[in-house]
């Protein structure tokens, strides 16, 4: 049986640090636009996607920037008001720990493809750095 999710924001935030910061997990997501990868990878947290819109490399230098990305990304909350879908982004705090217990669950083990997709999305980047423009 898993342990129960924690009870609190800030301990949801840090259990969310620790995991990632092991280097054992990483967000994911995936769609018909593409996929994009949440990790930390070679001492930095990045955020690596490629998708119709192209690739994409964020370097999040610091925990509270890494907390801020992935609250922006999963913090609203899309309701129906009068049958039209809209973005609620001032959650109770019940609503907001929900939120964080999400991210938590959305960890997922780093696997070895994953770091091979980030490291050829660093690469690609590397690469671009030190072509003569």
């Amino acid at each position: 049986m898993p342990p129960p999710p924690p009870a609190t924001v800030a301990q949801c935030r840090q259990q969310l640090l620790d995991r990632l910061k092991s280097g054992a997990y990483a967000l994911f997501s995936a769609d018909k636009e593409g996929s994009r990868t949440l990790c930390y990878f070679r001492g930095t947290f990045l955020r690596a996607a490629v998708g119709d819109e192209g690739t994409s490399l964020l370097r999040l230098p610091t925990d509270e920037h890494l907390l801020g990305h992935v609250w922006q990304l999963a913090g609203p909350l899309l309701e129906l008001v009068e049958g039209r879908p809209q973005w609620r982004y001032d959650l109770t705090p019940a609503e907001e720990l929900a939120q964080w217990q999400q991210q938590l669950a959305r960890l997922q083990p780093f696997s070895p493809g994953q770091q091979q997709f980030v490291a050829r999305v660093l690469a690609e980047f590397a690469s671009l750095a030190g072509s003569p423009g």
